[in-house]
């Protein structure tokens, strides 16, 4: 996966992010990261709800579908 496409996966994540209520506003990428970088409380916010799990099968880190 290029570095662009990741990027633009963190991006998109943080927008979704973002939109949750209990997410507070930030300025500056404060909370989230700036656009396409993570920080800590990226990682916190994305695995406070089921996205977590959606991010690292969308970035390749674990797998979709197992075969039995």
């Amino acid at each position: 996966m290029t570095d662009k496409r990741v990027t633009s996966i963190i991006t998109t994540y943080q927008q979704l992010i973002s939109a949750k209520p209990y997410v507070p506003s930030s300025t500056n990428g404060l909370t989230l990261g700036a656009s396409g970088a993570t920080n800590m409380l990226f990682i916190v916010f994305l695995f406070s709800d089921h996205d977590g799990v959606q991010f690292l099968k969308f970035v390749g880190l674990i797998p979709n579908s197992m075969v039995c």
